[in-house]
């Protein structure tokens, strides 16, 4: 499950350096989706890490 956000993360990141970006909007709606992976990656493996489940990274 986290390979499956990195992929996520990766691809938008691929996205915003290769020049893809053509407004201010295209930027910040791509910031707003990396951040909300990374704010949900985090959370998932805290809550994981609470439960003593492993995690697949």
């Amino acid at each position: 499950m986290m390979k499956k956000f990195e992929q996520y993360e990766q691809g938008i990141v691929d996205y915003t350096t290769s020049g893809n970006i053509k407004t201010m909007e295209d930027y910040r709606f791509a910031m707003g989706e990396l951040s909300m992976l990374r704010t949900l990656r985090d959370e998932i493996k805290e809550a994981l890490q609470i439960e003593g489940d492993p995690l697949d990274e």
